[in-house]
């Protein structure tokens, strides 16, 4: 007789981060597992006794989208009173009377500091109208659009997500084109659950996240204030698409069951569940360490405000890293989910 276990819930104020992470994680620890549907989402703390770093201010409390003077091009202003703002990889923002816009890689802004940025993405093919002043919804750019977007950064063409945003909303069955609102309108019901499934811990810094047990991502915040504000966002728009996918193309949710053979009582129970848990949270945090070691390469992209940020890639992983000498701030690397498997029919268009 088997059973799955029961999502791993957030781990209690007792529950402490233990494993260390080496290479590119180096000064992290992995805490426990927390999972919903497909999507698993692995905590990461600051190791030991280092301090929180207080004078980064968080994108989502400070920047501003000013002005799209044209498009393809954003205006950001950082409203922070004082600090440095990382700007994280796919930003986007929705926007009323104006075609929707996402960044194309990091910024760094001061406070009180506005920028151009003028090698941005139009994730909405056909509509007319130049942002002025608006109300704006902070998103991240899906999973299955950030690898495409990576390569794409640094040049000019504003138009040159939309057959990526095509062929990816084909995979949902839903309206064709560059428009990645026809996706999250009619989804947003059933993303929403994943900004509330997944807890920030006190002092946790960012998260490795797994689809249908595959690991698919790691993200790094330069504090934990930044992270809370970040977390469901990526949660929502980010990974929370891929888990969705994984769902409806078939796939498992990679973790494993529980043997309930010769089971006594409750309490023998509720010890199989715990070790059940803590194998399952050794795995992963083993699958990540691999990661983190590996032979990754490394391109410097910019030196601004005495930050460096370099573009990496291992195998099929890419993203970006801010460092601070070698001390890594900001940290967004990822890779595509789990392809489409076999004979998959396409998915009805939700409700």
């Amino acid at each position: 007789m088997s059973l799955i276990p029961v999502d791993t819930n957030a781990p209690t104020a007792a529950e402490q981060p233990a494993t260390a992470m080496p290479g590119l994680l180096s000064g992290l620890v992995a805490g426990p597992v927390q999972a919903w549907g497909r999507l698993e989402v692995v905590g990461l703390f600051r190791a030991g006794d280092r301090p929180e770093r207080g004078r980064y201010t968080s994108p989502v409390e400070g920047l501003k989208l000013i002005r799209v003077p044209r498009y393809g091009t954003m205006v950001l202003h950082n409203t922070a009173a004082d600090g440095l703002t990382i700007v994280p990889m796919h930003v986007g923002f929705f926007q009323e009377g104006a075609q929707n816009h996402a960044t194309s890689r990091v910024l760094i802004l001061r406070a009180g500091e506005t920028l151009e940025a003028d090698d941005c993405f139009c994730i909405q093919q056909a509509q007319g109208g130049l942002l002025k002043e608006a109300q704006q919804r902070f998103l991240v750019l899906p999973l299955g659009l950030r690898a495409a977007a990576l390569q794409k950064r640094g040049t000019n063409d504003y138009s040159r997500l939309w057959g990526d945003i095509d062929g990816y909303t084909r995979r949902f069955g839903v309206a064709r084109g560059g428009h990645l609102e026809r996706f999250l309108r009619p989804y947003f019901a059933r993303l929403m659950p994943f900004r509330h499934a997944f807890e920030t811990v006190p002092g946790q810094v960012g998260a490795a996240y797994f689809v249908a047990g595959r690991p698919v991502g790691v993200e790094l915040a330069p504090n934990a204030a930044g992270w809370r504000d970040l977390a469901p966002i990526l949660g929502i728009y980010c990974y929370g698409p891929a888990a969705l996918l994984a769902e409806q193309e078939g796939h498992p949710t990679g973790r494993p069951e529980l043997d309930l053979d010769g089971l006594a009582d409750l309490d023998d129970l509720a010890d199989r569940l715990d070790r059940s848990r803590r194998q399952h949270a050794l795995a992963r945090s083993d699958a990540l360490g691999a990661l983190a070691g590996a032979g990754w390469s490394c391109h410097e992209e910019s030196v601004r405000h005495g930050l460096t940020v370099r573009t990496i890639g291992w195998e099929s992983w890419a993203g970006q890293v801010v460092l601070d000498g070698s001390d890594t701030l900001y940290l967004s690397v990822f890779r595509d989910p789990a392809p489409r498997k076999s004979g998959t029919p396409e998915p009805d268009r939700p409700a």
